[in-house]
């Protein structure tokens, strides 16, 4: 009772530390090296139609132009009132529309000022607040482990990003590659230590995803990647397909390493609370919790992609496109990777099993620390 009540007393103060932080993030004006901060004095903005749009397929928008007054709250033109117009559509595909009392990011260019977006930093800083309440909450003292581990896998792949960059993508697919098996074993050794149900756990991620990947990659070669649509992606700098195959590769570790932990560890307890189990009954109970994690998983990943591509697959079918070409050029990328996903997902119960078997054979308690 006295560790949860710590971790209550804990996780609350992380809570209003963080809200301060929050409100310090929302005031925060000189700390911006690039634009300056402003904000729309309006109480009621003013809000007028310019025009109704309406294209060949009856889809209706319209143009509106808003009068903002706005003050300047850090640079050199602090303290000084513009008052600027702001064209947008209701849609807000590619426009902003601005709240009364909002503050926004402006950028000066030879004098004349520009809108740039809202200030939502606070935003970020209050969910990552509520983010380690929740975990000081839920894992107690290794929640510290838990966010060195996702430090330090944003600084590896911050590196991996400029060495890429560096290198062109001349190398793409090895160097996400080297990276996933990094990403696995630094994330694994912090929360896990390093250990033989560690071990088990690395190894059976790292078959998962590079024999899934190394399977989808030979199908896709023998039908000669056909109706691969690669220009369809957001890739404006580099080989399509390179980046492509980079994202499936991250994708199936995510999904891999999620999986391979829970069935590991399961089995390690089973391992350690039932000493006389037979391989056969470890092998039946890795077939048993595999059934039971794959279909939420699989869904999970499916529920993820069709959510990502929802608003351009509407615009697509509001433009009168048919359902074969809507898929084509916003689906047919996201379902292949997951389904490379799901076949890692479901040949990951195998390894994970057979990796407890290899290296969780030694039953007595104890002797797996």
């Amino acid at each position: 009772m006295k560790k949860k009540k710590w971790r209550y007393l804990i996780a609350l103060g992380v809570l209003v530390i963080g809200l301060v932080l929050t409100v310090c993030t929302y005031f925060a004006t000189d700390i911006y090296a690039k634009d300056d901060v402003a904000l729309i004095t309006d109480t009621h903005i003013h809000d007028r139609l310019v025009e109704t749009n309406k294209d060949v397929y009856n889809n209706i928008d319209q143009t509106r132009e808003q009068t903002l007054h706005l003050k300047i709250l850090s640079g050199e033109n602090k303290g000084k009132t513009y008052t600027v117009k702001n064209v947008y559509y209701p849609s807000q595909l590619v426009t902003q529309k601005y709240r009364a009392k909002q503050r926004i990011f402006v950028h000066f260019r030879k004098g004349d000022l520009a809108l740039v977006n809202p200030k939502r930093d606070w935003v970020l800083a209050l969910l990552v607040t509520i983010t380690v309440a929740l975990m000081i909450l839920m894992a107690g003292k290794h929640t510290i482990v838990l966010l060195i581990s996702m430090a330090i896998s944003w600084v590896i792949f911050y590196g991996v990003i400029l060495l890429d960059v560096k290198m062109n993508g001349t190398q793409i697919i090895l160097l996400f590659g080297l990276a996933d098996v990094v990403f696995s074993f630094i994330s694994l050794a912090i929360v896990q230590g390093i250990n033989k149900k560690m071990m088990a756990t690395w190894l059976a991620t790292l078959l998962g995803v590079f024999i899934s990947f190394a399977l989808c990659y030979l199908i896709m070669k023998l039908t000669g990647e056909s109706e691969m649509k690669y220009e369809t992606g957001d890739y404006a700098t580099q080989d399509p397909r390179g980046l492509f195959l980079a994202q499936t590769l991250l994708g199936i570790l995510g999904a891999v390493m999620d999986e391979a932990t829970d069935i590991v560890s399961s089995l390690y307890e089973l391992v350690q609370t039932k000493k006389d189990i037979t391989p056969k009954q470890l092998i039946t109970s890795g077939r048993t919790m595999g059934q039971e994690i794959m279909g939420p998983l699989i869904n999970v990943l499916v529920l993820i992609f069709i959510a990502e591509e929802l608003p351009m697959t509407i615009i697509y079918l509001r433009d009168n496109n048919t359902i074969g070409s809507a898929f084509g050029f916003t689906l047919s990328l996201g379902a292949t990777q997951s389904v490379i996903s799901a076949i890692g997902i479901v040949l990951t119960v195998i390894f994970a099993t057979g990796c407890s078997l290899l290296f969780l054979k030694d039953k007595k308690r104890g002797e797996l620390e």
